[in-house]
């Protein structure tokens, strides 16, 4: 029989939360205009079961650089483009486009 393992224990993750993570990773890459290789992690602060989904950090790593992270106060479905521009403009970085 061929097929992935599935693990029984592992927490499902959030509707919606996927394909935010995956937006969110896009838009910082493009936002701050990162190369391909340029690793982004989106994760919420709290993962711990009944934690309460209030702060999103996305966090920059580069090669030969300390990782940057940008925290969000707010749920990561929720968390726009604006939102991102502004958590990394108060760390310094050159915002290359914005919508």
């Amino acid at each position: 029989m061929t097929g992935s393992f599935i693990n029984p224990l592992s927490r499902r993750p959030k509707a919606g939360y996927p394909d935010a993570s995956a937006r969110l990773k896009a838009e910082t890459r493009a936002l701050l205009g990162l190369a391909a290789d340029v690793v982004i992690s989106v994760e919420l602060a709290c993962r711990e079961p009944g934690c309460p989904d209030i702060e999103t950090i996305v966090t920059v790593m580069q090669v030969g650089e300390r990782p940057c992270s940008a925290k969000i106060r707010m749920p990561m479905p929720e968390v726009t483009t604006d939102h991102l521009a502004a958590a990394f403009a108060r760390l310094g970085w050159e915002i290359l486009r914005s919508r």
